[in-house]
């Protein structure tokens, strides 16, 4: 597979990986929301060991997600703030990325979405994709 590079919004921080995604889909918790500053966020996780470079320099934030029940820790960019990627505690051999940080990447269309409780009652999901 071609190496596939995430940016943040000013392209100082960077992450690579040479592996197609494990998990591919979106979630429209609060969380994830507030995350993005829109109505769902996009995930895309891969195995750990698919990242083969990262560039720039990130922070940490790490908290509880009660809801859920797992820690996370969260990657930003310490210029313009981009959440790049993130650990999540129940999924210890996964990287979660922003999937809108591959913009111009070709990832394919997400074939699950999360927490469609909280999905905007505006915003359909394809038949296909997983609930």
């Amino acid at each position: 597979m071609t190496p596939l590079t995430a940016h943040c919004a000013c392209g100082q921080a960077t992450i690579t990986v040479d592996a197609a995604p494990s998990m591919h889909g979106i979630c429209h918790c609060a969380n994830c929301k507030r995350r993005t500053g829109s109505a769902f966020g996009i995930s895309v996780y891969f195995d750990r060991g698919a990242v083969v470079g990262q560039g720039g320099q990130t922070q940490v934030y790490a908290f509880h997600h009660p809801a859920m029940n797992h820690d996370q820790q969260r990657h930003f960019c310490v210029r313009c703030g981009t959440t790049l990627f993130w650990f999540v505690s129940n999924l210890p051999q996964q990287i979660g990325i922003a999937g809108g940080c591959f913009a111009g990447a070709d990832l394919g269309e997400p074939d699950y979405s999360a927490n469609n409780d909280q999905r905007e009652a505006w915003l359909g999901i394809p038949d296909a994709w997983k609930r």
